[in-house]
Parts: structure tokens; sequence; C-alpha cells
């Protein structure tokens, strides 16, 4: 019966990249979930290019929003056909490209590569695999807005490297708004938004809020001290 998020005022640029931050319950998934109306708004109004998302055709509306969760669902299928999931036309050249781009190029060094099957949800996958899988689904359908909710909190941070050289460099216009809580991640995006209890506590970009006293500057001067901790 509480409102899960309020006075959002938020206007996002086609072919943008906005990192979404925030503590555990601040808001961030819910917020993410509405554009593809997972859930809907109980009050304002939320549009794309103009439209209330409520207007468009549901399927139509999906279909142009590629979606990687940290909580992968992986089919009982083969890995290309997870890949080429959103497209069963798809060639498999570029099933390979997205994945290679989404850095799932272990997929060759499984015993059936491509046509490897796996199990619901990904079952003999590590967490990492199956969020590179999962960002390849994503990617296959070239969409034009691409939401990734903690896509690559399970891959090493050299993996993850490779992974935003990436999505830097596509060959098709996306928008992408990513949740994330590391911030070699939302160095990268062109603005940075912080929630906290549902509502905007900051916005800007890498370099104005690590300068400044908010949840953002404390997070960059923890992380900044981790490898020398582990050094110590």
């Amino acid at each position: 019966g509480q409102p899960v998020l309020r006075h959002i005022d938020l206007h996002i640029n086609p072919g943008e990249t906005v990192a979404i931050m925030g503590p555990t319950g601040s808001g961030k998934t819910s917020l993410v979930n509405l554009i593809p109306r997972f859930t809907d708004v109980s009050g304002g109004t939320l549009t794309i290019d103009g439209t209330p998302v409520g207007r468009y055709d549901l399927q139509g509306l999906r279909h142009a929003i590629g979606i990687a969760t940290q909580d992968v669902f992986l089919f009982s299928d083969t890995v290309d056909g997870n890949i080429a999931y959103g497209d069963s036309s798809m060639s498999e050249e570029m099933t390979h490209h997205y994945a290679h781009i989404s850095a799932a190029d272990f997929i060759y060094k499984m015993e059936e590569g491509f046509d490897t099957i796996v199990g619901e949800r990904g079952v003999g996958l590590s967490g990492g695999q199956k969020q590179r899988i999962a960002l390849a689904r994503a990617l296959a359908v070239r969409p034009a807005i691409l939401i990734l909710d903690d896509t690559t909190s399970a891959v090493d941070m050299e993996t993850e490297h490779f992974i935003q050289e990436s999505l830097s460099h596509l060959d098709f216009p996306c928008t992408k708004l990513i949740v994330a809580q590391r911030i070699s991640t939302t160095r990268r995006a062109d603005r940075v938004i912080v929630l906290k209890d549902g509502e905007i506590a900051e916005m800007g970009t890498h370099e104005e809020l690590s300068k400044g006293n908010g949840y953002y500057a404390e997070i960059c001067r923890l992380q900044e001290a981790m490898p020398l901790t582990k050094v110590l």
C-alpha cells in the first residue's frame, strides 16, 4: 500500500546511456520495470517518444526492448536457441556475433558448442556464463532500448571491461539504462542517477558526483580502496 517511487522527474535522450545506482530497496529495478510495463505507473506519466507507454501495443513495445537481469532465466534449449529466442530466423553467424560482444566465447569450449543443451534456468552454467548468454539474447533483437539490471555482477573485472567496450560500440542505435553497483560500469555512462527511498537523490556525470559528498562519492572511495586492502 506504500508507493515505491516518488517525485521521479527524468528525461532520457535517444542514444543516451544512463546508469542507475542506489542501496538495496531504493527502487532501481522498480523504475526500469515500468518501461516494458512489467508494472504500470499509478500516478504521473511515462512516455516513450512522447507517447504514453500504455498506448503502445504491448508485444511491439517489448520487442523494441532488450532486457538482461541479474536473475537470469534460460530456456531448456540449445545455447543458440536461447540467444536467438527473439528472432528464430537469426543466422548462425549473427548468433556467434552477439555471443562474442557479450564475452560469451566460452561457448566454443563447450562439448557441443552452440548446440549444447542447457537446462531450464541454465542448470550446469555458472552465474557469469548465464549472464553473458542473457546479454547476448538481449542484444540479438537489436533493441531501441536496452535495460541491464546488474547484468555483469557475476563476471570478473576484465570480462566486464570487455563487455562495456562492446556496449560502447554497438552497430545499431540504442538507448541504455544500466542498473549497476560497480563504479567501473557507471563511470562510462552519460549520466548517473542515484536513488534513495524511491526518489532521485543525486544526478550527474561520474566526474560530478564522485567529487561530491553523497552516496556515489562514498561508493567511489570504497571501491577504489578495495584493491589496496587486498594487497595489504
